[in-house]
C-alpha cells in the first residue's frame, strides 16, 4: 500500500534508488484511531475506549523526535494518516515541525471536519498534497456506509475551500456495495473540480470481518469488484485508449513465460514503512507483521528489523508461475490477511483476477468486432 504517486522522473528514480539500497525515503505517522466517522469496512478505527484499553496517542513532541531520526535515516516524503488525523489534538504543531524538518507531507482526511480555519491554515502551509476520500454521491451513501449522514455535503464544501485556495488535492473512492453504483459520478465530480480520482476496487477485509465467509463480508464479492476495476480502467485510461489497452494486457499474458518475483517488490520493508499510534513500525499498513516498537528501539534499529523480516517472506508458488498475475494485487501482505498466511492462496484474489481475464475477454472480443465493422462498412455508391 503506497501513497506516492507522481509523474516526475526524478523523484521516481530517487525511490528506485532508495529501494535498492534499502533507504527508509518514503513513510507513514498513523497518529490515532479515532474517527468521526464509523465505515463498515474500516480496518482502523477504534471507540476511544478501545483505544485506551489497548494504548495511548504519542504526542507531538514524539513524533518530532522519531522524524528528527528518521530524516537523518533518509526519509524524505511522509504522508499523515488515522483514523482521521484533523482530530489528532496538536495536529498543526506537528505539522508545522515536520515541514520545519524539510519533509514533503501528504495528508489523508476524510474532509468533513476541513473548515475555512484548515483550509487556510494548508493554504499557507501547503502539503505536498491532501487526499480526501469520497464515499458516494450522496448524503444516503453516507449515512449506509459511513454511520455519517451529513458527509457528502462537507466533504464537497472541503474539496470547494482547497481549490479557492490552490492547495493539491485529489479524491479517493474505494468501491463497495453501498457506493459502488455512484462510481460514474465519483469521476463525474473529478472532472468538475478538475482534480484527479484514485479508486480502489479490491479491499482487504475489515478487522471485524477477517474469517468470516466473503458472503457476508463489507466488501465486494470478488466478480464484482473485477467489474467495477474495468470501469474504473476505462475512466483512468479513456474510451479512445481502452481498447488498445486491453489488447495489449491480453497479449502479455499470453506470450510472457516469466516467472514472477516471489518476495516484497513494493515499497514495504524495501525503502518504505508505517509507523502506528501505539508507536510500531510495520513495513506498511497492511503488514500486521513484522512490529517493531521505534519508541523504545530507535528509527534506525526499527527499519534494520523490519527490513530484514520483510525480504524473507515469500509468496505461494502457485502465485509465482500464475499466469495471470499481472491481473492480481496478491501480496505476502494480502496473502496473510485473507489467508491467515504470507504464502496462503487467497480465494478472492484468485476469482478477482480470474473474472478480471474474463472480461477483458469479453471487451477484447467486442473491441475487434468493432474495428472490424469500421473497416468492412461498404463504399457509398457514386450519386448519378
Amino acid at each position: 500500500m503506497n501513497h506516492y504517486t507522481s509523474e516526475d522522473t526524478l523523484e521516481k528514480n530517487m525511490i528506485k534508488y532508495a529501494a535498492a539500497k534499502s533507504v527508509p525515503i518514503n513513510g507513514s505517522f498513523e497518529l490515532l484511531p479515532l474517527c468521526n466517522m464509523n465505515c463498515k469496512m474500516c480496518y482502523v478505527r477504534l471507540s476511544r475506549e478501545e483505544m485506551e484499553q489497548k494504548g495511548r496517542l504519542r504526542t507531538a513532541d514524539e513524533w518530532l523526535s522519531l522524524a528528527e531520526q528518521m530524516q537523518k535515516a533518509g526519509t524524505l516524503f511522509l504522508l499523515l494518516t488515522g483514523g482521521e488525523p484533523l482530530m489528532y489534538p496538536d495536529f498543526k504543531k506537528l505539522y508545522m515541525g515536520l515541514k520545519k524538518l524539510g519533509v514533503f507531507i501528504t495528508v489523508n482526511t476524510n474532509g468533513t471536519l476541513l473548515n475555512e480555519e484548515w483550509a487556510d491554515f494548508f493554504a499557507a502551509n501547503k502539503p505536498r498534497r491532501i487526499n480526501m476520500t469520497l464515499y458516494g454521491a450522496d448524503e444516503k451513501a453516507y449515512a449506509d456506509l459511513c454511520r455519517y449522514p451529513d458527509g457528502f455535503e462537507k466533504t464537497m464544501n472541503a474539496f470547494r475551500l482547497l481549490k479557492e485556495r490552490d492547495v493539491p488535492a485529489k479524491i479517493s473512492f474505494s468501491a463497495t456495495p453501498a457506493n459502488v453504483s455512484f462510481l460514474d459520478d465519483i469521476y463525474r465530480i473529478g472532472k468538475e473540480l478538475d482534480m484527479l480520482v484514485e479508486t480502489d476496487t479490491y479491499m482487504i477485509p475489515a478487522i471485524k470481518e477477517r474469517g468470516l465467509p466473503i458472503s457476508e463480508q463489507s466488501r465486494l464479492a470478488p466478480e464484482q469488484a473485477a467489474a467495477a476495476r474495468v470501469r474504473v480502467i476505462r475512466h483512468d485510461i479513456g474510451e479512445e485508449n481502452f481498447g488498445e489497452y486491453v489488447d495489449a494486457v491480453l497479449n502479455q499474458i499470453e506470450n510472457d513465460d516469466s516467472v514472477h518475483p516471489d518476495g516484497v517488490t513494493c515499497l514495504a520493508g524495501n525503502c518504505g514503512f508505517t509507523v502506528n499510534w501505539k508507536g510500531e513500525m510495520k513495513p506498511c499498513v497492511t503488514f500486521d507483521e513484522p512490529a517493531v516498537s521505534v519508541f523504545d528501539v530507535g528509527f534506525e534499529e526499527a527499519w534494520r528489523q523490519i527490513s530484514q523480516k520483510t525480504k524473507e517472506f515469500r509468496l505461494n508458488p502457485k502465485c509465482v508461475s500464475c499466469k495471470i498475475r499481472i491481473l492480481c494485487p496478491v501480496c505476502v501482505a494480502t496473502a496473510k490477511l485473507e489467508t491467515g498466511s504470507h504464502d496462503g492462496v487467497p480465494e478472492y484474489l484468485c476469482r478477482y483476477a480470474e473474472e478480471t481475464l474474463r472480461l477483458f475477454r469479453e471487451e477484447q472480443k467486442n473491441y475487434k468486432s468493432e474495428k472490424q465493422e469500421e473497416t468492412t462498412v461498404p463504399a457509398k455508391e457514386d450519386e448519378e
